[in-house]
């Protein structure tokens, strides 16, 4: 069990905890560059280190992971941790490659790179995720996560504690219930697996799969947590066997600081819960199905400060219970960065069976959208596949850096997932501050006379950098079911 390396310079402190001895690098190198093409299949060698990236801070080694994305892989991934107040740091990244070029996204952080051959130096002065990307393309990116001090870290003894220290863990399941922290450690790695023994949950899914319980399961708890700076890796489990976390029926759940990576369903699934917290959480996926965080009838959920890839939705709110069920109300995303390979970055995805109101998406960031296999794609998405009436849902402070399908969609339509055959409603939208790369369209489409989109205010659109003033000069493609759709300069 190693403990962290702690370095400080210049009265500023920093925290890097050890890679678990186990973690090796990659069998293959070209099988883990294939593995993100394959949306299904599990990865054999699990988490590995990157030989792609190396990254230090005053010279001292900070470990670097490597994961399958969709497409342009593997994606590396470090992170390190201030302790006490933050100040300047530089992180030295170093790839295995020439480097020409290098820019670190968000663009919103106005970080500047300086590249000396191999190296690239980034000077940061606080907690922070970027994403580091050599010569003007997007293959094998470095993510890095600085945190800010790790603060109220529980007591191993504590019976009302699940802890885990540093090291590999290899974790069939867990539950947790009223007042549990689950603790995971910095330098620890949980690596979920599905004993030969148990008995799935669903025999054959949709896919065709077998699904088992999820591996961290909250059913009916209170004031629980699911914390640390380690690392869950789900990325050995066949495709739909667990999803990483499901907090159903649940209230006062607080989660932070992990990194999730792998995942074979959903990631983080709220169901029927309230007074939830997502806070400073790491996500890379790469298999269909694999959503970031999923909000489904919920209320009083805030998400903030997360860094997201995935290969399906990033951040979602839907409302998959009928009514009497409430559908969702009263949620904040704010402060998260977002890549997206596959489906939708941020809003209301699809099914929509009861009423979802009074939702924010705020000063967020969206590095890459680049899916564009079908219409209901892109950033800031509204798509509502059922009955329910989605109203209240505002978008401010949006900074889009690469969309290739749509910036902004309100969508009324039918899919593989609908279940009510009435369609709903779209009403009272407002998209404030959004700056969108120049060509970029919107989609606003209604589905009958009956159930339109409606009442939909955008309030200062930017075009790279550039206020676009009226609707015939935004890009906008409108159908004859749109009432009321205002763009004005504020």
């Amino acid at each position: 069990m190693a403990n962290p390396f702690v370095y400080t310079e210049k009265g500023t402190t920093v925290r890097i905890d050890t890679a678990p001895e186990a973690i090796t690098f990659a069998a293959s190198e070209e099988r883990l560059e294939r593995q993100g093409g394959d949306a299904f299949a599990a990865d054999p060698d699990g988490l590995v280190l990157s030989r792609d990236w190396q990254l230090s801070v005053g010279g001292h080694e900070v470990p670097v992971y490597a994961a399958p994305v969709t497409s342009g892989g593997p994606a590396s991934f470090a992170s390190l941790s201030y302790v006490g107040e933050p100040g300047e740091i530089t992180l030295v990244a170093r790839s295995a490659r020439p480097v020409l070029s290098a820019c670190v996204r968000p663009l919103s952080l106005g970080l500047e790179a300086e590249v000396k051959e191999q190296e690239i130096l980034i000077p940061i002065s606080g907690p922070c995720k970027l994403i580091v990307e050599t010569n003007e393309g997007l293959e094998r990116p470095l993510f890095v996560t600085v945190h800010a001090e790790e603060r109220d870290v529980p007591d191993a003894s504590d019976p009302k504690v699940i802890y885990y220290g540093p090291g590999l863990h290899k974790v069939s399941k867990l539950e947790l219930s009223k007042g549990q922290t689950l603790y995971i450690a910095g330098g620890a790695v949980l690596q979920a697996f599905v004993p030969e023994d148990e008995v799935p949950v669903v025999e054959s899914d949709w896919a065709k799969k077998k699904v088992y319980q999820d591996f961290i399961v909250a059913d009916g708890a209170e004031d629980i947590r699911i914390i640390g700076r380690g690392i869950i890796d789900l990325s050995r489990l066949d495709w739909h066997a667990r999803k990483a976390m499901l907090i159903q029926g649940s209230e006062g759940v607080h989660i932070e600081g992990l990194t999730i990576v792998g995942t074979s369903h959903w990631t983080i699934h709220l169901s029927q819960s309230k007074d939830c917290a997502i806070e400073d959480i790491t996500l890379i996926g790469y298999r269909e199905n694999s959503d970031g965080i999923d909000i489904v009838n919920c209320q009083k959920v805030s998400v903030s400060d997360c860094l997201i890839r995935t290969g399906d939705d990033a951040v979602a709110v839907k409302a998959m219970a009928a009514p009497p069920v409430l559908g969702g109300r009263d949620i904040t995303v704010r402060r998260c960065t977002v890549w997206n390979d596959k489906v939708r970055c941020l809003g209301i995805a699809g099914e929509t069976r009861t009423d979802i109101h009074d939702v924010v998406f705020e000063d967020c960031d969206i590095v890459h959208s680049v899916a564009t296999w079908t219409e209901e794609l892109g950033s800031l998405c509204i798509t509502v596949g059922d009955s329910g009436t989605i109203s209240g849902i505002r978008f401010e402070n949006i900074r889009i850096e690469d969309e290739r399908q749509y910036a902004m969609v309100c969508l009324i339509f039918k899919d593989r997932w609908s279940i009510d055959s009435e369609p709903g409603h779209i009403r009272d939208i407002v998209f404030r501050n959004v700056h969108i790369p120049q060509g970029v369209p919107s989609l606003f489409h209604g589905s009958d006379s009956d159930h339109r989109v409606e009442d939909v205010r955008i309030e200062g659109l930017f075009a790279d950098g550039k206020a676009v003033s009226r609707i015939e000069e935004a890009n906008f493609r409108l159908n004859d079911f749109v009432s009321r759709i205002n763009l004005s300069g504020k």
